[in-house]
This record gives C-alpha cells, sequence and structure tokens, in this order.
C-alpha cells in the first residue's frame, strides 16, 4: 500500500514539472498586451509623480523593439495630453483606467509580427 502511494505522489510531482504547452499567437499577443496595460500604468503614476514628458520620452526612445517603442510613445502622449487635476482627483482610478484602456485598444490592434519585449 506504501508503495503505491509513494508512487502516486511521485507520479504527481513529475506531472507538475513538465513542460508548458506553447503559447498560441493570440495568447502571445495579449500577454503582450497586458504589458502594454501594465506600462500605461507605470507611465500614469510618473505623470502623477510630476515626471517631465522629456524624460519619458528619452526613456522611451532607448526600446530597442519598433512596435514595442511606438506603443509606448503612443501612450506617453496620450498619459501627457491628459489635464493633471483629472489625474490627481482619484490616482488610483485613473491609473487602473489607463491601463485597462491601453490593453483593450493593444488587443483590437491587427498585428502580423510578435514584437520582442520584456514584460512590464
Amino acid at each position: 500500500m506504501m508503495k503505491k502511494v509513494l508512487f502516486l505522489v511521485l507520479g504527481l510531482a513529475l506531472a507538475g514539472c513538465s513542460e508548458k504547452k506553447p503559447l498560441t499567437p493570440e495568447e502571445q499577443w495579449h500577454g503582450y498586451c497586458t504589458s502594454m496595460g501594465n506600462a500605461a500604468r507605470s507611465i500614469m503614476l510618473d505623470r502623477q509623480n510630476a515626471i517631465e514628458k522629456s524624460q519619458a520620452v528619452e526613456h522611451a526612445k532607448k526600446i530597442e523593439d519598433e512596435i514595442t517603442r511606438s506603443f509606448i510613445l503612443n501612450i506617453i502622449d496620450e498619459v501627457y495630453a491628459m489635464p493633471l487635476e483629472q489625474l490627481k482627483n482619484n490616482p488610483d482610478a485613473a491609473r487602473e483606467s489607463i491601463r485597462k484602456q491601453i490593453t483593450d485598444q493593444c488587443i483590437a490592434t491587427p498585428h502580423d509580427k510578435m514584437p520582442h519585449y520584456k514584460p512590464f
């Protein structure tokens, strides 16, 4: 009986360590868009903490992947175009709103190439 239990536990442990299935292109794109939403939230936080747009743009221009750099620069333009008073009334809600908005916009964006990026 003990051998059966040990074998079962060992089998379950090995099954848990097996390789994950590769992501489909749709799953990869969704993950990328989630990262873009998280980046938008971070950019909003920077704006709320008085980081200048020029500093944000300078940092974004260092991104090597063209698709990601373009997304980030557009997010910076959108976030810095918002009135600062609007962002300070309810800062948490503003960050969550921009995260969701950018994630949804990204998911709806047609794409034929997967960007190379580091998750945010």
